[in-house]
């Protein structure tokens, strides 16, 4: 694969394949975390190729774009492109409608799709034009946001990234099945219900600091040594010893630094910068 410089569209692409792979259970706790860094900070596609060339597409699945071999520099590529990407809208419209034809009843697997329990809740009032941003009054917002929409603040997992947030949210009326939710100024439910995988537990988001949450990232940039670091994305779960912990990731194009603490902010353990 030729090495084309990764987008951030490329970047998220591939970081929902790894995603999918560990709601299946091809991976774990710990190549998970370390595969969505990697991926989050790759300059080529195909740093991003070899992150998830191993990994199993399941139906359904969001599967990377391949790059154009032959792309064509200027402005003929740009038309060329633009022409590429509304062909694969117009497939990837006929695609959804005959997976919302082949997901309604008589399926004969319960698992196959959403809870019909749980209608899809529609955006917002007023939060579709603002989207989100990691500051600590939007982060507040979107937990108040959660709360009201799914009527819990249980998450088996949530991640926060700069302009959008991602949850493993409990299936209405069940602990025994999750579905995958994000919110970028509305909520899209991204994957249906799943099985949990082994004896997962939820996390309380309502007893996650956020104060003391914003105070470790400031902490984490300048502890972590991550030479022009950003802040990539915030980790809520509970980890393989079985305590909810919060990991903050930040990056370089060359390596990440990890900072880990409790929900109410205290450390646990720093994994400085190692690029």
């Amino acid at each position: 694969m030729a090495r084309f410089r990764a987008r951030d569209a490329d970047r998220d692409r591939h970081v929902e394949v790894i995603e999918a792979a560990y709601v299946d259970g091809q991976i774990g706790d710990a190549d998970r975390e370390l595969r969505v860094s990697r991926a989050l900070s790759a300059a080529t596609l195909d740093e991003l190729e070899a992150l998830t060339r191993d990994l199993q597409r399941r139906p359904g699945a969001p599967v990377p774009a391949a790059p154009d071999r032959a792309r064509t520099p200027g402005r003929l590529g740009g038309v060329l492109g633009a022409l590429g990407a509304a062909a694969a809208l117009i497939v990837a419209g006929a695609v959804a409608l005959v997976v919302l034809a082949s997901t309604g009843e008589g399926s004969g697997d319960p698992f196959s799709s959403a809870d019909p329990a749980r209608p899809r809740p529609a955006p917002q009032a007023g939060t579709q034009s603002r989207g989100f941003e990691m500051t600590a009054p939007a982060v507040r917002r979107l937990l108040h946001g959660y709360a009201s929409t799914f009527g819990t603040l249980d998450a088996f997992e949530a991640v926060f990234y700069p302009s959008r947030a991602s949850f493993q949210v409990p299936a209405a009326g069940t602990r025994s099945r999750k579905e995958r939710w994000s919110y970028d100024g509305g909520w899209r439910q991204d994957t249906p219900a799943t099985r949990t995988i082994g004896a997962e537990v939820p996390v309380d988001l309502g007893e996650l600091d956020v104060r003391r949450l914003f105070d470790n990232i400031a902490t984490a940039r300048d502890t972590l040594g991550v030479p022009h670091g950003r802040l990539t994305h915030v980790l809520v779960n509970v980890s393989t010893e079985g305590t909810p912990t919060v990991s903050i990731y930040i990056a370089n194009r060359a390596g990440t630094g990890l900072l880990r603490t409790t929900l109410s902010g205290d450390l646990v353990r720093a994994h400085p910068y190692d690029g």
